[in-house]
């Protein structure tokens, strides 16, 4: 009978995975800190973490910038619309590398309209519905980017695929360094 040492399980692990684990969680941080920050149209938020040829990123953006409306959707073009969405956002990889491309290994897409807080306000002053709902759109992928230089050149189709993005801040971390960066319809490239 052997026994299990759990010291030479933990030994395992390779320090890049937890230098990874301790980015997302700096990163999650940063993504609860910009969740409350205000709802702003024409503005949103890509974070990545690479190792290797791996990426995972996660896109957060106001529905509106996506699909040009913040409610369920409520008739058949609006639904059209958001499976259009879903399916863009599902199988297209967010970034590509110079020189090479990315193929998605996992996506999943989160949507969820709700209507915002009402503070005082004046009674007399009507608003229209629409102007009372704020949605967000929240994106995971699993990239694996074989034969690509990662820590290259990067592009984004999401700006030129989705016009109402006027503002993409981008974060990232690999395993020897992060960073950060805006990017907009006029550049829409990084590099790590």
């Amino acid at each position: 009978m052997t026994s299990h040492n759990p010291l030479t399980s933990l030994k395992s692990i390779s320090s890049l995975s937890v230098a990874i684990g301790l980015c997302l969680c700096a990163l999650a941080t940063t993504s609860m800190a910009s969740e409350q920050q205000p709802h702003q149209h024409g503005h949103a938020q890509l974070q990545m973490a690479v190792e290797n040829n791996n990426v995972d990123l996660i896109l957060t953006s106001p529905a509106y910038n996506l699909l040009g409306f913040e409610h369920e959707p409520r008739t058949e073009q609006q639904k059209q619309t958001l499976e259009n969405a879903r399916q863009w956002l599902t199988t297209q990889a967010l970034i590509a590398p110079a020189g090479g491309n990315c193929t998605v290994e996992s996506a999943s897409m989160d949507f969820s309209a709700k209507a915002a807080e009402q503070g005082q306000h004046d009674h007399d002053h009507h608003h229209d519905e629409t102007m009372n709902e704020h949605a967000n759109i929240e994106v995971s992928q699993v990239l694996n980017c074989k034969s690509a230089d990662i820590g290259g050149q990067l592009t984004t189709p999401l700006i030129a695929q989705f016009p109402e993005i006027q503002e993409l801040d981008v974060e990232w971390v690999t395993n020897s360094r992060q960073g950060s960066t805006k990017l907009s319809s006029s550049d829409n490239q990084f590099q790590l």
